[in-house]
């Protein structure tokens, strides 16, 4: 394994659908049911309304490694491993946003919410009333998911089995958290900038589907098996973390489906573990692609018509 990979054990989704269903007495008079879904409609009007506008101003991006773009270029951060190319800033760009970029590499939810990660204050302090758009990837921390797959991957380079991954009943534990953190922290970001958009963009997908081991990946396929697992929980929680609140999910799981390690080269979104840059991370053809899915999600004016997303 390249001394950059064992170096580099940091660990790190489309809009979620609501429905509304109405009724009415036969009296004519409207029954309570019918009220609150009234009400709901006109509320959701009003969020659509809003949402239509398009996004200028200050743009705050918060997350993990996978939104740092650890290993795409030069670390311009104070040691959080972020790249100058990393889907925020070329969101940011592409939307004419000014951007405050707060990812670090090896960030979880909590040091998003409420706790400094070193020298790094927690990332919503990043916030103020004026935020128009805040994105969030985050999660595979708190689920040990990146972390593990770098600690396999250089196991099987050694010709060693993976003996560090985390039990089912771990991941489905540590995910019920992450649920519950996600819920404090959207609520958090809510009441620090009232005003702007939130978009939770779920980790694209690392392994093939069935995972295999091939060229780009040396992880053994039942190891594969178990940490595509995790990989598919992390969305699964984030998918509904996002419905709870009420939260934008860009879901770039879904839409990276062919783009694996296992992809050829031209098509991965990830790099492999014979990578150049940080393995089992998002490469620079995957960072392009994820700000091209945020950008399709977001009203923008009509001098700026959306491009088409990359897949």
């Amino acid at each position: 394994m390249r001394p950059a990979m064992k170096a580099r054990l940091v660990a790190c989704g489309l809009a979620g659908a609501i429905s509304i269903v109405g009724c009415s007495s036969s009296s004519g008079s409207p029954a309570p049911t019918a009220t609150r879904a009234a009400a709901r409609t006109a509320t959701l009007t009003t969020a659509l309304t809003s949402s239509a506008t398009p996004i200028k101003g200050r743009y705050v991006a918060m997350g993990s490694s996978f939104a740092a773009g650890t290993g795409i270029g030069p670390d311009i951060s104070d040691g959080c491993l972020r790249s100058a190319q990393n889907y925020p800033h070329l969101l940011a760009s592409r939307l004419h946003l000014d951007l405050v970029d707060v990812t670090c590499g090896g960030a979880t939810v909590l040091n998003l919410l409420n706790t400094p990660q070193g020298d790094h204050p927690a990332q919503i302090d990043a916030l103020t009333a004026d935020t128009r758009l805040v994105t969030i990837t985050a999660g595979g921390n708190d689920l040990t998911y990146s972390l593990s797959t770098l600690i396999c991957a250089n196991s099987a380079s050694a010709g060693q089995p993976c003996t560090n991954l985390p039990t089912p009943e771990a991941t489905k534990t540590a995910s019920a958290t992450l649920r519950t953190n996600f819920t404090k922290l959207f609520a958090a970001i809510k009441a620090k900038a009232p005003r702007a958009r939130i978009l939770l963009v779920a980790y694209p997908r690392v392994f093939p589907n069935p995972p295999t081991t091939c060229p780009g990946n040396v992880i053994s396929t039942a190891d594969s098996v178990a940490l595509a697992d995790i990989g598919t929980t992390l969305q699964n929680t984030s998918r509904l973390a996002a419905a709870d609140s009420h939260v934008t999910f860009i879901d770039a799981y879904t839409a990276s489906a062919g783009h694996d390690v296992c992809a050829p080269d031209a098509d991965r979104w990830v790099e492999g573990s014979n990578a150049t840059g940080t393995p089992y991370h998002p490469d620079a053809t995957g960072t392009a692609a994820l700000s091209a899915l945020i950008a399709k999600a977001l009203p923008r004016p009509a001098s700026q018509p959306a491009t088409a997303s990359q897949g």
